[in-house]
C-alpha cells in the first residue's frame, strides 16, 4: 500500500523512512497479537467481551508491531483511509478475509 507521507519505521534493528508498507501474514505472529494485546489493556483499551479484534485502536497496536513502525507514527502521519485500510487488512487476517481477497485476486488474473 503506497502512503501519502512517509513513515518512520524499524526492522531488524535498522529505523528507516517509507511511504509503502504491506501487512504480510508472515508477520501476523503470536508475539505480535500478544504483545499487541497487553500494550492495548494496559493503556486502557476497552471492547465488548470476545470481541478485541473489532477494536480499531488494537489493530492500530498489532498492525504498527507488524510493520514495525510506532502506534505514535500511525495515527498521527496516515490519512484516515490508510488507517482504515491498514487496520482493515489486519481484522482480515482475524476473519481470514485476507485470505479470500487474495484468492479472488489470483482467479480474477487467470480469467
Amino acid at each position: 500500500m503506497k502512503l501519502q507521507k512517509k513513515i518512520k519505521c524499524i526492522k531488524n534493528g535498522k529505523e528507516f523512512e517509507t511511504d509503502e508498507i504491506e501487512i504480510k501474514k508472515e508477520d501476523f505472529t503470536p508475539k505480535i497479537l500478544l504483545e499487541a494485546e497487553r500494550e492495548f489493556l494496559m493503556t486502557g483499551g476497552v471492547f465488548p467481551q470476545g470481541d478485541i479484534e473489532s477494536s480499531r485502536a488494537f489493530l492500530a497496536i498489532v498492525a504498527s508491531k507488524m510493520l514495525g513502525c510506532s502506534y505514535d507514527t500511525m495515527i498521527e502521519e496516515m490519512t484516515g483511509l490508510e488507517f482504515l485500510e491498514v487496520t482493515n487488512a489486519v481484522k482480515g487476517l482475524y476473519d481470514g478475509l485476507g485470505w479470500g481477497a487474495a484468492l479472488l485476486k489470483a482467479l480474477e488474473k487467470q480469467s
